[in-house]
């Protein structure tokens, strides 16, 4: 790692933490951590640039406001996941599409709840099978606090109509109607 490099890392931890913290400041819930390039990190770097920075990040938070949730989400690391989660300290990890949410539901330490995963094509699509792969993300999540989501961001070519689609058959789903 280039000799300056120690140094950004630290001033991008501080100056997260400062905005995190005005964010719970500010009344957020929760807040979360977004690494979307931490699957483009080589595993040698992996701990140093994504699993280290995020802990001390949650370690500042929890000084200054305990009991606060943190998501942690660090896209495409795929079964090196459970190993952040255990590292890090977040209360809950963001899972991308290419996580298969059983496995991660098993892998995961207890207690860490998981975000996420369907996968944003289904959004686009919308329709029977969207509500058929929205629907196995919650039922393999069940017996694990989950936030449903998307394993990633909403494609630009998504039709608004689905995206409320997917949020009715999700709450009808929760809610015991199963959608």
């Amino acid at each position: 790692m280039p000799p300056a490099s120690p140094a950004l890392i630290d001033a991008i931890v501080s100056a997260t933490i400062r905005y995190l913290r005005a964010q719970f400041d500010a009344g957020a819930d929760a807040v979360q951590l977004f690494d979307s390039w931490a699957g483009a990190l080589p595993a040698d770097l992996l701990f140093v640039l994504c699993y280290e920075p995020t802990r001390r990040i949650v370690a500042a938070l929890r000084e200054s406001h305990p009991g606060r949730p943190v998501i942690g989400f660090p896209r495409q690391i795929g079964a090196a996941v459970a190993d952040y989660a255990r590292r890090t300290g977040v209360d809950a990890v963001g899972l991308d599409s290419g996580i298969d949410m059983g496995w991660a539901c098993q892998a995961l330490p207890p207690g860490i709840a998981v975000q996420g995963n369907l996968d944003p094509m289904w959004l686009e699509v919308g329709g029977p099978s969207m509500k058929v792969f929205a629907s196995n993300v919650c039922n393999v999540a069940a017996d694990r606090p989950h936030i449903f989501n998307l394993g990633h961001g909403v494609l630009k070519s998504t039709p608004p109509e689905h995206v409320a689609e997917l949020v009715a058959h999700v709450r009808a789903h929760t809610a015991g109607g199963n959608g």
